[in-house]
């Protein structure tokens, strides 16, 4: 079975998305002439620029670890035994054939 990574991308885009929209609001803000927004804006911007990028590098250098062991996994495994076929075994010596 492959790693799906449904949940990891919904946190992604949320992340992404979530960050540049503070970005803007903090941009609408300062350009409305809010005193507070150009006041964080010093702090806030490069802390979510970073984040975004943080997000997109681990994202980007590890995502595909889980595929590389699932794949090592499924090539070290060897394949499962054939299914037990009764009339395939010898008989026992007590019993006798049906």
């Amino acid at each position: 079975m492959r790693p799906s990574y449904g949940t990891s991308k919904r946190y992604l885009w949320g992340s992404f998305w979530a960050s540049w929209g503070g970005i803007y609001l903090l941009i609408v803000s300062a350009i409305c002439g809010s005193k507070e927004a150009v006041g964080l804006s010093g702090f806030v911007i490069p802390a979510l620029l970073t984040l975004i990028a943080a997000m997109l590098g681990v994202h980007r250098h590890y995502g595909s670890k889980d595929f590389e062991a699932a794949a090592s996994a499924e090539a070290e495994t060897p394949p499962p035994p054939p299914p037990y076929l009764p009339r395939d075994q010898p008989e026992d010596a007590g019993e006798p054939a049906r």
